[in-house]
């Protein structure tokens, strides 16, 4: 009996699916930590290279706005640079698959180039503000040695092939454009201090200094309006004050007591004004400068009796070695007013008879171009010595605390009133152990004897 054979069909193995590509986020952190390993079939991410552009860009903000405390300002006008470096970020990517044979694909290289950021990015942003210059070098070539393995390896991991003729391109690009980028200031700061800021803000107003300088020849011509002419048969005395610089108050409310005191002393009420550099207020009055001061003096002098008046001329600002008097304001661009300067804008307008107080350091060094027998120069320091108290934390320097505060409203004479000024800067020099200033003086014999009979105080 034979036996019926059933064929079957074969039994088929179950199919395997295929294992997907490995994520391009394993790529990026294989590059980081510099392994090589096969060359795979990465799959690009594209969430991550935005993601990753994100984090970047709010690192760089962290840091500016650390860099900018502590009362950061958001600058709106650093956002648009950022453009800058996105193009420079395709670049490297576009440089690192030119030089790589095989070619990777672009996206894998354009990640690579994103992954490298946080390296430039620390050293532009920390080290180079922080480190000191050796370590700094130190630093830069750790930096630069890193990004070439960097570059090599992870190229390496996506053609298998080492690529260190493209990663020495990419070290050499990243260099080049930071390079570019400090020299072109394209820095995209969106955060800023306070006084930056502020600045900014003031960009405006900076670029009207010119029709703020141009009016003052108008503000002089109002102020002289109110100045009343000589009438009187004997002579009068007048009052010019100027205050150089606008940074610090105490100019300016020293030559204000300057004025109240020689006015009252000489009779001068009505026949003065200032030029007053004051950066809380540009409006209160004309604005100290050179050309100002000449101005000021031609338009007094038409007022006055030249052969017989007298001009009480009253300084204060900071002073340098080279006998220049500081003259600011705002950021306007004012020179400073030298000696001869001074000697020029004081022979132009005529005026012969003339006191001229300094309240500066190194005024003494205006002594011999300005002295005469008709005029009186007193300096609140010699020519090689600072005087003090020129601080924005105080209303009146040493000089004017002891000259126009305390010694002129009682003294005798001017002459009387230097020697108990000098006298009590000296004592406080000595007692504060700083080197002393030694005011200087020079009294011209023809104006000290018209002064005499023109002082209601003098014997």
């Amino acid at each position: 009996m034979e036996e019926n054979e059933t064929s079957h069909p074969p039994i088929e193995a179950p199919a395997i699916p295929a294992e997907p590509p490995p994520s391009s986020s394993g790529f990026l952190l294989r590059a980081w930590a510099l392994k090589v390993g096969a060359p795979l079939q990465w799959r690009l991410s594209v969430p991550l290279l935005f993601g990753l552009s994100a984090i970047w860009l709010l690192l760089w903000m962290a840091i500016d706005w650390w860099n900018a405390l502590p009362d950061p300002q958001i600058l709106i006008a650093g956002v648009p640079l950022f453009a800058w470096y996105a193009l420079a970020i395709l670049a490297l990517a576009a440089l690192l698959r030119w030089r790589s044979t095989p070619r990777p694909a672009f996206g894998m290289t354009l990640l690579l180039s994103l992954g490298l950021v946080p390296v430039p990015l620390f050293l532009e942003a920390l080290a180079a503000d922080y480190l000191p210059p050796t370590w700094l070098i130190l630093m830069t070539v750790a930096a630069g040695i890193y990004g070439f393995l960097y570059f090599s390896r992870g190229l390496t991991a996506l053609t298998g092939e080492r690529q260190r003729t493209a990663a020495i391109a990419g070290i050499v690009f990243v260099a080049g454009f930071i390079w570019l980028t400090d020299a072109l200031d394209v820095i995209p700061d969106v955060w800023a201090p306070a006084e930056v800021e502020a600045a900014a803000d003031n960009h405006d107003a900076q670029a009207d200094a010119e029709a703020l300088l141009f009016e003052q020849p108008a503000r002089i011509d109002r102020a002289l309006a109110a100045v009343h002419s000589a009438s009187s048969a004997g002579p009068q005395a007048f009052f010019l004050g100027f205050a150089g610089v606008g940074e610090q108050r105490v100019f300016a409310q020293e030559i204000g007591l300057a004025s109240r005191v020689l006015s009252e002393r000489y009779g001068m009420d009505g026949r003065g004004f200032s030029l007053i550099n004051d950066e809380r207020d540009l409006e209160r009055a004309p604005l100290a400068s050179v050309s100002g001061l000449r101005y000021a003096l031609r338009g007094l002098a038409a007022r006055m009796n030249i052969d017989r008046d007298v001009l009480f001329l009253s300084i204060s600002s900071h002073g340098g070695q080279d006998a220049d008097i500081a003259v600011s304001n705002a950021q306007l661009p004012l020179d400073d007013l030298t000696d001869e300067d001074l000697a020029q804008a004081l022979s132009e307008s005529g005026i012969k008879w003339r006191v001229i107080i300094i309240s500066a350091c190194y005024a003494g060094a205006f002594i011999d171009s300005l002295k005469d027998p008709r005029t009186i120069i007193i300096a609140a320091a010699a020519a090689d010595r600072t005087s003090f108290g020129c601080s924005n934390d105080r209303d009146l320097t040493y000089f004017g605390e002891a000259f126009y505060r305390d010694a002129l409203p009682e003294a005798r004479s001017l002459r009387e009133a230097f020697d108990k000024a000098k006298s009590a800067i000296a004592a406080r020099e000595r007692r504060e152990h700083v080197d002393p200033s030694k005011p200087q003086a020079y009294f011209g014999t023809e104006l000290e004897a018209k002064l005499a009979s023109m002082d209601a105080r003098a014997p």
